[in-house]
């Protein structure tokens, strides 16, 4: 399967770097050699997938997607790029190419935060005053900060370590003394030593989320007595967060296997292969469709992380007594133990745990190769159906899509692994009847 993703954000590029782990032909198109250059630091990307740099116009998006015949194009460029998506996304519609959105999660903030509509109401509010301000937006905005009062000795603007940056800054009037080049990710410390160092009593951000710093610079702001300037969002489409996206191609995260994704659970997954692979598997494994009663039915879940922790809601929304083992859970596992509503196991799965338990199913959900097999292995002895985190070719049952209303459940897997479809069938069957 091949895979177009644009932008040289952070979550772009690890994106890059698991789906090309995972087997998928991956093209990473950045606008900078700048960008060019972070990514090919990634070994990952370096040797398994092909990066590209430089600026497109929509039709030269059209171009490239039309000469690499990429199956999905996903736009992971930063969430105030809005010229940028709009051509991705109409060079995917002129291509008729399938378009995913790589959203980046908006940050909790404080009611202290100053929110602002765009740069120009940032810039209003500033000119209010004649403090210091440290911008920390990027250079794409320094041209609006320099319409400010007194912006060349006021505002001291942190932009990345590019030579073109520096001399735009330059051009636009910014003192030398006042213009901070600096790659992140920054701590809070930081942040503290910068804003003292401007002796700055404003630091204005965009909301660029957690990956993009944004909690660290409100409490280094918070530390420093200095007030937080943030520039909304543009208003967009909802897309996939960076977990939902790894779970849409079937790519085990931090739990070691394929999971739930906007509320509906995917079937369970192998090894992200590629389609081929995937495909000659399918009349291996065609599953029977059965609806069963989960009310009280012991259900072992051996693990306890993100997907685990998935799962597990899941299934107790249809009633099943669940045990879970695990030497670390999360924190809902670990709330729901407390308050007697599962019971925690907090160790490593041990062999002659399922005979001893004797459960109705049994889920697997670690990220060790050797606990899953042991647990297939055991549960395949004593005729107890398991679903297999990390190697569908395990399974003997898959953990399906589901979707509910008042009226209706409905379960949905693929026959050959193709999680991306199970998700998209998925949601399109929500849409119609949900």
């Amino acid at each position: 399967m091949k895979i177009l993703i644009f932008g040289g954000t952070t979550e772009g590029r690890e994106l890059a770097a698991a789906l090309a782990v995972a087997g998928f032909d991956v093209t990473l198109s950045v606008a900078t050699e700048y960008g060019a250059d972070i990514a090919d630091g990634d070994a990952n990307i370096a040797q398994k997938a092909t990066v590209l740099s430089g600026r497109l116009s929509k039709d030269e998006m059209v171009e490239l997607i039309s000469r690499g015949s990429f199956d999905y194009i996903i736009d992971a460029t930063h969430p105030y790029a809005t010229l940028v998506t709009d051509n991705i996304k109409a060079a995917a519609d002129e291509g008729r190419q399938r378009y995913l959105r790589l959203e980046r999660l908006q940050s909790e903030v404080s009611e202290d935060v100053i929110f602002v509509e765009d740069t120009a109401a940032a810039v209003k509010l500033l000119n209010d005053n004649d403090e210091n301000v440290l911008l920390t937006t990027g250079s794409k905005d320094l041209e609006i900060f320099a319409k400010g009062r007194d912006y060349s000795t006021r505002f001291y603007p942190r932009i990345l370590p590019m030579e073109d940056s520096l001399e735009h800054a330059i051009q636009l009037g910014y003192r030398g003394a006042n213009i901070i080049c600096m790659q992140g990710p920054f701590s809070i410390e930081m942040n503290i030593a910068t804003l003292k160092k401007a002796n700055a009593k404003y630091l204005v951000t965009k909301d660029s989320g957690v990956v993009g710093g944004v909690v660290e610079k409100i409490a280094a702001a918070k530390s420093a007595e200095c007030k937080v300037v943030l520039i909304s969002r543009p208003p967009s489409e909802k897309g996939y967060t960076y977990d939902e996206m790894l779970n849409l191609f079937g790519i085990a995260d931090d739990a070691g296997e394929a999971g739930e994704v906007s509320g509906v659970s995917e079937a369970s997954g192998a090894d992200a292969k590629s389609e081929a692979s995937q495909a000659g598997e399918a009349g291996a494994n065609s599953f029977f469709p059965l609806f069963v009663d989960m009310e009280n039915k012991k259900v072992l879940v051996i693990g306890a992380g993100n997907i685990a922790e998935r799962r597990v809601k899941t299934l107790q929304s249809f009633g099943a007594s669940i045990i879970v083992i695990a030497p670390k859970a999360s924190e809902y596992i670990k709330s729901e133990a407390k308050d007697n509503k599962l019971l925690l196991v907090e160790r490593e799965y041990q062999k002659g745990d399922i005979a001893e338990i004797n459960p109705f199913i049994v889920l697997t959900a670690t990220d060790n190769r050797q606990t899953n097999n042991d647990a297939m292995i055991e549960a395949s002895s004593q005729n107890i159906f398991i679903s297999v985190a990390d190697q569908r070719d395990e399974c003997t049952f898959y953990f399906p899509a589901i979707m509910e209303n008042e009226n209706y459940v409905m379960g949905l897997v693929s026959k050959d692994g193709n999680h991306a479809g199970v998700r998209e069938l998925a949601q399109k069957i929500r849409d119609m009847f949900l």
